[in-house]
């Protein structure tokens, strides 16, 4: 548990835990602008967005379309730098309705698909909230038992993903994959090892193609957070079976796919020797590989 605990404290990932809702209350919008300030559309996209109210969730969908109308003819370039600007106004947006969400007494767990449960009944205030949040970037999920608003940009994609460059789309169309997909819920996996493999090899080869990217950083975390648990492992989903102290069937087919699929990658470079330690059962040569690429900032150590 210690690792997904510490993990949770990060903050990237896509998928953290979080609590509960806002009452929608409308806002009167500024108009959509048409005409750029002195032909800088980020400045008057700045300008536009600090007039909006964080507290309240339609300001999202209106930043969105603001954003479509200044850069749909505008140099991607310029797009992706607002972009910049429109992710810190929605990830406010974000927190705020999380704060709300713990304290509004609903019970969303009819709305969260949840196997093996008995679900509660809906409502329409509920019906109502669930709208406008998806309407506006967001979704209810559940995770231990808890519902919490989850961040979803299908209800504005349209109006930002035309607007982008190329690397800034496939940058949002991957995390919002993984949003979806998941990745740990009580303090396990919620992928397979071969697929957290997968996504350590897109999140590689991206940052290699795009090394003054944004949010390069963010990504350089989440990277550190695939490995630490693609090569320990986390408490409910163990590198090594409990039953026959083996390496767990999900690790070594995740191992063995990248040897074979990305020779190349630094990550086969990283796992081949590895692997190796571990089929031949030489545990002080495998924790010494992970003690290097902790001290190389490659994977978080949660031992200090």
């Amino acid at each position: 548990m210690k690792f997904f605990l510490a993990f949770l404290l990060l903050a990237f990932v896509l998928s953290c835990k979080q609590q509960k809702k806002e009452t929608v209350v409308e806002q009167t919008a500024p108009p959509i602008i048409t005409t750029p300030v002195a032909n800088n559309t980020v400045k008057t996209y700045t300008t536009f967005i600090n007039k909006l109210d964080t507290s309240k969730v339609t300001s999202v969908s209106i930043a969105a379309r603001q954003f479509d109308s200044l850069f749909s003819n505008e140099d991607s370039v310029r797009a992706d730098s607002a972009f910049v600007l429109f992710s810190v106004f929605y990830n406010k947006v974000f927190n705020f309705l999380n704060e709300q969400h713990l304290k509004d007494g609903i019970d969303y767990t009819a709305y969260v698909e949840i196997k093996n449960a008995v679900k509660t009944k809906k409502n329409q205030s509920a019906d109502a909230h669930i709208k406008t949040l998806k309407e506006n970037g967001f979704t209810i999920d559940i995770s231990e038992g808890s519902t919490y608003v989850k961040q979803d940009r299908s209800g504005i994609s349209k109006y930002i993903y035309s607007c982008v460059s190329s690397a800034m789309k496939a940058y949002l169309v991957q995390s919002d994959l993984e949003n979806k997909e998941g990745f740990v819920e009580d303090a396990g996996l919620v992928i397979t090892p071969t697929t957290l493999s997968k996504r350590i090899l897109f999140w590689e080869t991206f940052s290699k193609n795009n090394p003054s990217f944004p949010f390069a950083e963010q990504i350089k975390q989440n990277q550190k957070g695939y490995y630490t648990f693609l090569l320990e492992g986390i408490d409910n989903t163990p590198l090594f079976d409990i039953g026959t102290k083996r390496l767990s069937p999900g690790y070594k087919a995740a191992f063995e796919a990248i040897l074979t699929t990305a020779p190349q990658s630094d990550l086969a470079g990283r796992i081949k020797p590895y692997y190796a330690a571990l089929q031949k059962n030489d545990i002080k040569t495998a924790k010494s590989l992970l003690s290097k690429y902790k001290k190389q900032g490659i994977m978080y150590d949660y031992s200090a």
